[in-house]
């Protein structure tokens, strides 16, 4: 094994091997050696042409792919497209032409995932040649073995993907971040046969998301939004505990922390939670007990903005409740925001202030999301909706690290067992 490289993480230092829970890359020689190589390029696709609208994780992973073909690999790229039944379920043809274009090198598609033609093709790879199996979710097993059970991955290890590629591969190169929350085989089987590591999308996220919120720069800031409160508000607790100094909140999750601080915020935005909130009443209580405990670190606004009939009305929340639904955080809250943001070392964003679909109420995230991408501090924001708005919004290029994950950047947040992640960390001890 070998400790040579290349990559910069977000501090300037490369954690040695014996502070890492996993192995990346650079701990194995791997010239020559054939690779399993994870990847989520699960994309946006035209249903009536195939057509790819959106390459971003096509063109973050690619990175991968190209260096381990430079460095004399064989590489074998797994991945899948969306999910049975769905109309972008769809052969991963496109992807490998279009990942062939990116990095300025054959990759040769086969049309299967594991029987003989692609065992023939993997036995007959030069060093640097590329291939990209088909769709992993047309395989049975990768759907129905998708459950972390008796703490183990023996399942996953058994099935016929895993049993029948593990003994062609030298090592399998985990760089899936945003399946990361998934125990299917294709993410957890390997790992129970030959080294898993991370790849360098995989180690890029852990080393950002990881030291933004344990060790990133002070004061650190975190700005929780959107509609997926029940998470944002474990994501808070977890932040809080790492000592994150300020957690700013917006949209209906700034709406829980009104209603756990005794504000009745109407019907309309009462409704909203009741009807689209699992187990509001416990997420309330939690809030209630985050606001009892951090008192001075939790925000909320002391002002909104509701759609009264499709204009845009300021009140303070002194007025409330209000027969219209709140859908912006007011012009007093945006200042109070923007000047601690201003002042913030380490920024993590996850989730709009506000319905910034509609023009009227995108002032709150607008404003918000363009004072962190002109920050001097560490700015770090979550996938899914939160990086398609700085996309939509232009700001995407002056952040530093914008997660590839939506649903696993927040179960990563919110400190979740993810099973790629703990196969990984299994994977490290036995072939320590």
């Amino acid at each position: 094994m070998v400790q040579s490289s290349g990559y910069t993480t977000v501090d300037g230092e490369f954690d040695p091997i014996e502070e890492r829970s996993f192995y990346t890359i650079d701990d194995f020689k791997i010239n020559g050696k054939t690779i399993i190589l994870r990847v989520d390029i699960n994309s946006s696709i035209n249903p009536n042409n195939g057509e790819i609208l959106d390459d971003t994780r096509i063109r973050r992973h690619s990175a991968t792919v190209k260096e381990l073909s430079q460095k004399k690999s064989k590489v074998v790229i797994l991945a899948h497209q969306s999910r049975p039944g769905k109309l972008d379920c769809v052969s991963l043809n496109e992807h490998s032409k279009r990942m062939s274009n990116i990095i300025g090198k054959n990759i040769k598609f086969i049309p299967d995932i594991y029987g003989e033609a692609v065992q023939a093709s993997i036995k007959s790879m030069s060093n640097g040649d590329i291939i990209m199996l088909e769709n992993v979710r047309f395989d049975n097993e990768e759907i129905e073995l998708n459950k972390f059970e008796n703490d183990n991955f023996k399942a996953q290890a058994n099935a016929k993907m895993i049993t029948t590629l593990s003994p062609l591969a030298d090592l399998f190169v985990n760089d899936a971040f945003a399946a990361a929350h998934r125990c299917q085989p294709s993410l957890v089987g390997f790992s129970e046969i030959i080294p898993a590591v991370a790849g360098r999308v995989m180690q890029r996220e852990l080393d950002f998301l990881g030291k933004a919120i344990s060790s990133g720069p002070n004061p650190r800031v975190a700005l929780l939004g959107g509609s997926k409160a029940a998470d944002s508000v474990s994501i808070s607790e977890y932040f809080l505990k790492k000592g994150v100094d300020y957690v700013l909140t917006g949209g209906v999750v700034a709406n829980i922390f009104l209603l756990a601080a005794g504000i009745d915020i109407g019907g309309p935005s009462s409704t909203f939670i009741e009807n689209n909130i699992k187990n509001h009443s416990e997420v309330v209580n939690k809030a209630k007990e985050l606001i009892t405990n951090y008192k001075d670190k939790i925000l909320y606004p002391t002002d909104v903005a509701i759609n009264q009939n499709g204009k845009r009305i300021g009140i303070p929340v002194e007025n409330l409740p209000s027969k219209y639904p709140i859908h912006d955080i007011g012009l007093d809250t945006l200042v109070n925001y923007i000047n601690l943001i201003k002042s913030a070392g380490t920024i993590i964003a996850n989730g709009p202030m506000g319905v910034f679909e509609n023009q009227e109420f995108a002032i709150g995230t607008k404003e918000i999301f363009e004072s962190i991408s002109k920050s001097n501090g560490m700015t770090v924001v979550g996938g899914g909706e939160t990086a398609m708005a700085f996309n939509q919004m232009g700001f995407s290029k002056s952040i530093e690290h914008i997660s590839t994950g939506g649903g696993a950047c927040i179960a990563f947040m919110a400190d979740e067992t993810m099973p790629a992640l703990e196969a990984m960390r299994r994977s490290k001890i036995k072939f320590e």
